[in-house]
């Protein structure tokens, strides 16, 4: 069982601590929330337009008639400088000339041919290409002087993470996480339920010895033995785990299918030891007193209560009359709290559940500019079973000892009662 407990503890460390990376890679915070994200996927499809950017017929007969009135409009204001009263005899002869020579007239009728051969060169590919590279050019300046200022810390975070798994890229780092995590998970249950063989294996050693006074203390104390290791695992293994996310968000921008995937919202796992110390180190004087409550009522007590049975069960003459190792060993049970922490995590999980249930339900969306599916990953862990497993065993070792110390009482009692008959 020993073993067993270990090989949990270890395997839950580990889970814990590729869970953390794997929720930093997929944060919300470097992904759908990122600045640099979001700038190369609008420059990216801003690009996509300009590469398939020609003008419509309805825009060429609109870019026509604009590139009419700016040529009329020079024409007149060409006239109308020309035509005013000049003082110079070189001024005067130019007016002269141009009012022989020039037709203005002639010159607005001729605007149209003009406008159409302005259009036709614009339409050539060679111009397309011209004004693609100027567009691109300065969308790329435009991207570069955007960016994330946290950018240079997220990259050596992720980097870091990369580099702790062997891994060259997000994709390689995903599938290396996810298959690690389930291979985990499946060794976790399997050796909890080795855990609680042992318990299952030991209360079916007391079935088959328990009109054998001669072996109920070493019995017992190993089966003190065994809840300690139950309660230890119990309080340092991950019990809930609260994991939120984004499955999926599309959106349709400029043209293109921008998609983010499997964002995270929110996590956050922990053990009972790791929430007394939290709660402790708050430094709040409400979270104080509940973490002290916590670690008093729920693991303390319980502690001593298996600590003071064992001692009893070794020496019972010497301890029989003290009153500290008397109350642990058979009052202390209806101070402790281990019972009631186990509904209030089981109700607390609950709670979660549907909070976050409720919540997440209202960011599915799905219309035609954005889609998005999000998923609640909330779970009880192997911790919690274990927990669980110690309340009931320990249950069952306070009605063994009481049971096994009646008897212990009749058989005395039987024996003197036999003495003095004789």
């Amino acid at each position: 069982m020993g073993y067993c407990g270990y090989q949990v503890y270890n395997l839950s460390e580990r889970q814990e601590h590729i869970k953390k990376d794997y929720m930093v890679v997929n944060s919300v915070s470097f992904g759908l929330l990122s600045v640099d994200e979001w700038r190369d996927n609008i420059v990216n499809a801003a690009k996509g337009q300009i590469q398939k950017f020609k003008l419509s017929p309805q825009q060429n007969a609109d870019l026509k008639k604009e590139i009419e009135q700016i040529l009329h409009g020079v024409i007149d204001k060409a006239a109308a400088s020309i035509n005013k009263p000049q003082k110079s005899v070189g001024d005067k002869i130019k007016k002269l000339a141009f009012n022989t020579l020039v037709s203005e007239k002639k010159l607005h009728e001729q605007v149209p041919g003009y406008a159409q051969k302005i259009i036709d060169e614009i339409n050539k590919p060679s111009s397309y290409g011209r004004l693609k590279r100027i567009a691109q050019t300065e969308l790329d300046s435009l991207g570069s002087k955007t960016y994330d200022s946290s950018k240079n810390a997220e990259g050596a975070i992720m980097d870091s993470i990369f580099k702790k798994y062997n891994s060259v890229d997000k994709e390689s780092f995903e599938k290396q996480t996810v298959s690690s995590l389930s291979l985990i998970r499946q060794q976790t249950y399997n050796w909890s339920m080795g855990l609680l063989g042992g318990v299952t294996l030991i209360l079916f050693l007391w079935w088959m010895v328990r009109n054998k006074e001669e072996v109920h203390g070493l019995l017992y104390i190993m089966s003190i033995f065994s809840a300690v290791i139950l309660l230890v695992v119990g309080l340092n293994c991950t019990m809930m785990q609260i994991d939120a996310r984004i499955a999926s968000m599309n959106f349709h921008l400029l043209g293109q299918n921008i998609s983010f995937k499997d964002q995270v919202l929110f996590f956050q796992s922990k053990s009972i030891v790791e929430v007394v110390r939290i709660l402790i180190n708050t430094g709040k004087i409400d979270s104080i007193i509940v973490g002290v409550l916590i670690l008093v009522f729920s693991i303390l007590f319980p502690l001593m209560k298996l600590l003071s049975t064992g001692i009893y069960m070794l020496n019972k003459r010497k301890w029989a009359k003290n009153k500290v190792i008397h109350f642990f060993a058979f009052d202390s049970g209806k101070w402790s709290m281990a019972d009631v922490l186990v509904i209030a995590i089981l109700m607390t999980f609950i709670g979660f559940n549907g909070i976050i249930n409720s919540t997440l339900s209202d960011l599915n969306l799905n219309n035609s500019t954005i889609s998005s599916i999000t998923t609640n990953h909330t779970s009880i862990q192997p911790g919690y079973i274990i927990f669980i497993g110690f309340v009931l065993y320990g249950l069952t070792l306070s009605s063994i000892l009481k049971n096994i110390t009646h008897l212990k009482h009749i058989i005395i009692f039987g024996k003197k009662k036999a003495a003095m008959t004789a």
